[in-house]
């Protein structure tokens, strides 16, 4: 298998891994999860996707009890069998299937060492160095810790390999029975990438003034946010695109553009890289709507700060907020069609029938979409909002609590579900219950939207 960077890869997957790093960084790890490691199953080449996709599981972990351990360590002794004789005829397959059960829990030692088996199998050694690290941090023995630093040393990370060999000699009881071979190939090897790294950080020395470099990888990790800056990139890569035309670097362009707020330009590049691949890409269909809908709201922003410049303007924004709906909805409902099995997509078409107002619809949408795991809890609580909204409130309290049942940790996505629970159960006539929901949002966030006006309505007194 030939390794791949992230610009090399396909262009959703720098975007879904600014999306889930976003999500980590607000604690939310398991959304980071379910949106990573779809991406990872189908673009095993990036060993980056390794690093982060172990970083957010571990971050899961530290939420999952000791029960969910126990049924993935148990599913995954089954699992691993099936795995190790798939590591023959589909190595790439094999990865696939511990990479799912890994997303469910990433303390299961059974699947961790399949995957190294398979990664080995399928020529990824950065997959077996991603499942060894995390065994070692889990579970840490010498054998592991002395498999991680051959893993590593296949990997070309000499000095990490370096590191893990002194790391069991300081904690050898007997330093004459440490593995000398390993280690001396290590110190060889760690010798070698000193060199290089040592030269790759002279040429970057000579260049440590030149701002543009640390901006465009700010771009890259999808932390700018500054107009100015981006006029920066804007002005590098239009040099490139001079020397030797590149639908990435034109794609990169239109993120640029999209920053300094200047819509017509990011449009025209987005569109081009769209003629360019030939085919639809929905997630480049979605930047492409969000810079015309971007264009349509600077318009009504304008109309509506400075009327007496304009004839008519109340029709004027009226027929551009119309423009807006109707090309959301022609993008989300053709993206919707043209890919149903994308769950993503189909739960975004579910939101915007939510947002019109079409509640039968969006029931529709969203009891196909709960039949997949990674968007079952959040359909669950639209499906409960729309029944709410149609004035079922029995319906409503069934989906909210089990959309709740399957919330372990009490995050923003929980706290939303109970809300609307609450509101079920007290249209319901259940008060007590209504009370005790109300008070466990509290417990987590003060003064939660209303939730203080309706416990006082329900005639609680707060403190």
């Amino acid at each position: 298998m030939i390794r791949k960077t992230v610009s090399q890869a396909p262009i959703y997957v720098r975007d879904t891994m600014t999306r889930a790093a976003r999500m980590a960084a607000a604690q939310d790890f398991e959304g980071a999860v379910d949106s990573l490691w779809p991406v990872v199953c189908k673009n095993p080449e990036v060993p980056a996707l390794y690093d982060k996709i172990r970083e957010y599981e571990l971050g899961k972990l530290r939420t999952q009890g000791g029960g969910v351990k126990f049924i993935a360590a148990f599913c995954g002794f089954f699992k691993a069998i099936r795995v190790g004789m798939l590591c023959g005829s589909d190595p790439v397959k094999a990865m696939e299937l511990c990479e799912k059960s890994l997303a469910f829990c990433v303390d299961n030692p059974p699947i961790l060492n399949a995957l190294v088996k398979a990664s080995f199998a399928a020529g990824a050694p950065w997959g077996a160095v991603s499942a060894l690290q995390v065994l070692c941090k889990l579970h840490p023995n010498p054998v592991r810790m002395k498999s991680l630093a051959e893993a590593m040393q296949l990997n070309g990370q000499g000095i990490d390999a370096l590191k893990v060999h002194q790391d069991i000699i300081a904690k050898a009881a007997d330093k004459k029975n440490v593995d000398k071979a390993g280690l001396q190939a290590a110190m060889v090897l760690a010798s070698i990438e000193r060199g290089n790294f040592n030269d790759q950080k002279s040429k970057k020395a000579a260049n440590a003034a030149d701002a543009e470099d640390a901006i465009i990888q700010q771009l890259l990790d999808g932390t700018i946010h500054d107009a100015e800056q981006a006029q920066l990139l804007i002005d590098r890569f239009t040099a490139e695109l001079r020397k030797k035309d590149s639908v990435d670097m034109r794609r990169k362009m239109a993120d640029a553009y999209m920053i300094a707020e200047k819509y017509d330009d990011a449009l025209r590049e987005y569109r081009a890289v769209a003629d360019r691949l030939g085919v639809v890409d929905p997630v480049l269909d979605k930047h492409i709507e969000k810079a015309y809908i971007s264009k349509l709201r600077v318009s009504v922003d304008e109309l509506k700060a400075n009327p007496g410049n304009y004839e008519d303007p109340e029709k004027q924004i009226r027929d551009l907020e119309q423009q807006i709906v109707d090309y959301r909805w022609k993008h989300a409902s053709s993206r919707a069609e043209q890919f149903p099995n994308d769950m993503q997509l189909q739960f975004d078409f579910g939101e915007l029938q939510f947002e019109f107002e079409m509640y039968d619809e969006a029931v529709k949408t969203f009891q196909k979409v709960a039949e997949n795991p990674q968007k079952r809890r959040g359909s669950l609580v639209y499906l409960g909002r729309c029944a709410l909204l149609r004035n079922d409130p029995v319906e409503a309290e069934k989906y909210l609590q089990e959309a709740v049942n399957e919330m372990p940790r009490m995050d923003k996505y929980k706290r939303e579900a109970m809300y609307y629970l609450g509101n079920a159960l007290e249209l319901n006539g259940k008060n007590e219950d209504a009370v005790t929901n109300y008070r466990q949002i509290l417990v987590s966030m003060a003064n939660y939207r209303d939730v203080p006006q309706r416990l006082k309505a329900l005639g609680v007194e707060m403190e």
